[in-house]
């Protein structure tokens, strides 16, 4: 048997076959080409979100390393330097500290020093608008501008001499100090932006040289040292096998799991349920068109089978104008795409955090495989799209062909109708005609609009206001450190603030001691130090038998009630102000919010015992506090009981009530722009922020939506067309037979309202269920959402629906009603 080659005839044929079909080509070519804007856009925006919230991590750590070990020793060193994995390995050292006490808004400054791998590899990527170099002589410092600048050097110059007292050693409470102050003075050698956590609290790094350290009293065994690794893949615990056992002075910190959440919606997944949504929009309209295409074709189809076209070669034929017009589409898709990401990516990564990751750390990503990814989704769906066209084409009889209408006409009509219901009648069974086809219309229609739904209804359930709320019980919330010391009164400067209707504050005892006289911590004091965070140093310095140290918070009216209803206790206040009841607050280490508790506790004050009794659960850690706790339990008493006694707490947190009022906040800031240590949280500013977050998301998924339902209407679009062109010649025999150009507008419209009336019918039933799931699916990760229908967006989306259904199928009628009665009977299509 001889083998034939007709790959050139089968492209020529598919060629000349493309060339007779240019408006359909221009649809599938949009449709391609959209689709693969819209996959590679979105597979942008998700990477280069999960890019800058890895990237800020980093930012808020101060260091680019994933894990860190103080104090290494040399054997551990030297067994880390022959693991393979390990890519970057640095060290620095904390030399000692700059007095700030000249510099009232600055807690602290420690100075460090660090090798050429340390500040390269994992410092300088987490600071910005670096001037200047690291340090390299004895003199020489680089500082955080915030600190320049609150030293009132608002311009500094390189070369610059800053006169700074400061002393070695006595970095923390490890390590005693190596001098006594001595003034210094140091030269700029640069300066650099500070994003880390430590300037939310008013603390800074200064960098120094080797020289500055090397021939002091500092040293290697009397100052404390950081070893900070880069490694590749996971291997914190193979890492740490290493090192074991540590000594008192060590700890080991796994930073590649910091700022992980699990209760935040996965940007993963909805990158992934868009790109499947987009997938399907774009076959539905590739698949309508392609087999509106080749039922048009369907003689043709015949007749090439009857010349011996094989089924193979006729689905090479389909293939071949699929590839053809899949290669224009996909790279008009990337063009456009190419061009516009630089703009869109960064907008959309905005958009997905709000203002919860900083500028400069948006870093979007532009990887080559993003797009090749993009144009091999939009290859797949166009390929999956014309199996069953080509199918269809390459099954066809002939025989079937010559008959061949795509309209299922084996039920007759023979129900007598009265002459107004005729039209309507026709209209209807026109719209059903091609089932296939009006079902993929539909579902192209309903998904757009769907989707635009579930975006707008979702957010309009996540209200800022209501979000806001869960996150803050109270308008502001002013936090201070404990090195900060407030004036006697500002309590009384903050209630005659403007719009200020209430205030508390709560006090704090940062070293006290109390007798667990019996045993009602066992349980937890063992949970807490089996955790394995806890140093033995820890133990030694905050727990004395059944003595420990902990944090004594005294509390106002308000915040007892609240504690009181936290456990459900029907505690009396005025039991609670004669010192006879406390709360006890576990930590978050050791969740034991809720758990039963009961028995007394002794706290020495002034010299004198006083006995408590315990409330009858716990509170959860975070209760007016941070979670941060020592060994033992916080303790919160009666702020009134501790003044009777004489025990003066020092303020650490001061709530207002202003109904979010902005010039309270104004008034606020700048009562205490002064003050270091001071920390100032409102719900106005959480409001605004979640504003601009909510803001971004609904633009970028409405967006998304719109382009999604101009695919359905597409498909409505083409639909109608090739409906009514195809029916040409009869219309054109109706309107023979004395069927008025009116009459058959009034069908067509009629179609057009068919289509828009179904369509809204999907979306107030089946699409207001998937709203709802959406919703319940929303309201497991975010509690505080309320259901909100989104009836006004629904309406306005329909309203546009209809007004194009009903034009889309007049003016396609108007476009062929140009040629007379006689030519479109002649006509053979």
């Amino acid at each position: 048997m001889f083998y034939n080659d007709t790959r050139k005839q089968i492209k020529g044929l598919a060629n000349k076959i493309m060339l007779g079909n240019r408006r359909r080509n221009v649809f599938v070519i949009i449709a391609i080409a959209m689709t693969t804007f819209l996959i590679s856009t979105i597979l942008c925006i998700g990477s280069g979100y999960l890019k800058s919230a890895d990237k800020q991590q980093k930012m808020l750590n101060g260091t680019a390393a994933e894990m860190i070990l103080t104090n290494p020793t040399e054997q551990q060193i030297q067994a880390l330097q022959q693991d393979k994995n390990i890519i970057y390995m640095g060290i620095s050292r904390q030399i000692g500290f700059i007095d700030t006490a000249a510099y009232p808004r600055i807690n602290s400054i420690l100075l460090r020093w660090c090798d050429t791998v340390e500040w390269e590899r994992h410092i300088s990527p987490t600071i910005g608008n670096i001037n200047g170099h690291y340090p390299a002589s004895e003199s020489e410092i680089m500082l955080p501008t915030w600190v320049l600048d609150r030293m009132g050097i608002v311009h500094p110059t390189l070369g610059q001499t800053i006169t700074l007292s400061f002393r070695y050693g006595y970095t923390d409470i490890h390590w005693q100090p190596l001098s006594n102050p001595k003034d210094f003075s140091f030269t700029l050698c640069g300066w650099y932006d500070d994003y880390s956590g430590n300037k939310m609290y008013d603390n800074a790094i200064a960098y120094i040289a080797t020289d500055f350290w090397k021939n002091s009293v500092a040293n290697e065994a009397n100052t404390k040292s950081a070893l900070s690794l880069t490694v590749s893949g996971d291997d914190g615990n193979k890492i740490r096998s290493y090192i074991e056992p540590l000594n008192e002075f060590q700890e080991f910190t796994d930073l590649s799991k910091a700022g992980s959440s699990k209760n935040s919606f996965s940007p993963v997944a909805a990158t992934i349920g868009l790109i499947v949504t987009i997938m399907i929009c774009g076959y539905l309209l590739i698949y309508n068109v392609l087999y509106i295409s080749v039922t048009k074709d369907i003689r043709m189809y015949g007749q090439l089978k009857t010349l011996g076209t094989s089924e193979r070669q006729m689905k090479k034929i389909v293939y071949r104008q699929v590839r053809v017009l899949s290669f224009r589409g996909i790279l008009s898709g990337l063009i456009v795409s190419v061009a516009t990401v630089f703009l869109i990516v960064p907008f959309g990564i905005r958009a997905l955090s709000g203002d919860m990751i900083m500028d400069s750390a948006i870093s979007p990503s532009y990887s080559p495989l993003i797009f090749i990814g993009a144009g091999l989704f939009s290859f797949i769906t166009a390929l999956i799209s014309s199996m069953k066209p080509s199918k269809i084409a390459s099954l066809v009889s002939p025989v079937e062909a010559l008959r061949f209408s795509g309209v299922n006409t084996s039920k007759k009509n023979s129900s007598r109708t009265s002459r107004g219901n005729k039209v309507f009648k026709m209209a209807i069974s026109n719209v059903f005609r091609n089932k296939k086809g009006t079902i993929l219309v539909l579902a192209s229609l309903f998904l757009g609009i769907s989707l635009f739904v579930i975006v707008n209804g979702i957010l309009a359930g996540l209200d800022a206001f209501y979000l806001a709320d869960e996150y803050m019980d109270d308008d502001i919330v002013i936090e201070v450190s404990q090195q900060t010391n407030l004036d006697d009164n500002i309590l009384a400067g903050l209630q005659a603030a403007p719009d200020v209707q209430e205030i508390s504050y709560t006090t704090k005892l940062y070293e006290q001691w109390f007798i667990d006289a019996d045993n009602i911590l066992e349980n937890y004091i063992n949970d807490f130090c089996g955790t394995g965070t806890v140093p033995q140093e820890a133990i030694e310095q905050y727990a004395d038998g059944n003595k420990y140290q902990t944090y004594v918070f005294g509390i106002g009216e308000q915040d007892f009630n609240k504690a009181a209803s936290l456990i459900s206790s029907p505690l009396e206040y005025e039991d609670f102000c004669n010192g006879e009841i406390a709360f006890l607050a576990s930590a978050t280490i050791v969740p034991y919010e809720g758990t039963a508790i009961s028995g007394t506790v002794q706290i020495p004050l002034n010299g004198e015992n006083y006995t408590l009794n315990i409330a009858p659960y716990y509170l959860p850690a975070t209760f007016r506090e941070d979670g941060k706790t020592l060994i033992a339990p916080n303790i919160y008493v009666s702020q009134k009981w501790l003044e009777r006694i004489g025990v003066a707490g020092k303020i650490n947190r001061i709530t207002l009530q202003t109904d979010s009022s902005e010039q309270a906040l104004d008034a606020v800031n700048a009562m205490l722009e002064n003050y270091s240590g001071i920390t100032i949280t409102s719900k106005v500013e959480k409001i605004n922020e979640l504003k601009a977050s909510f803001s971004g998301i609904t633009f970028l998924g409405n967006a998304i939506s719109v382009i999604l339902l101009g695919i359905g209407l597409m498909n409505f679009i083409n639909m109608m067309y090739v409906s009514v062109n195809s029916r040409s010649k009869e219309l054109a025999v109706l309107e023979s037979v004395g069927m008025t150009k009116k009459q058959i507008c009034k069908m067509l419209q009629i179609e057009g309202n068919t289509y828009a009336i179904i369509t809204a019918i999907l979306i107030f039933t089946l699409g207001s269920a998937v709203l709802y799931g959406a919703f319940q699916v929303v309201k497991v990760q975010a509690s505080y959402a309320i259901f909100t229908y989104p009836f006004y967006q629904i309406m306005i989306s329909l309203a546009i629906v209809i007004i194009i259904c009903n034009l889309v199928p007049i003016l396609v009628y108007k476009a062929e009603d140009n040629h007379s009665i006689i030519e479109r009977l002649s006509s053979n299509e």
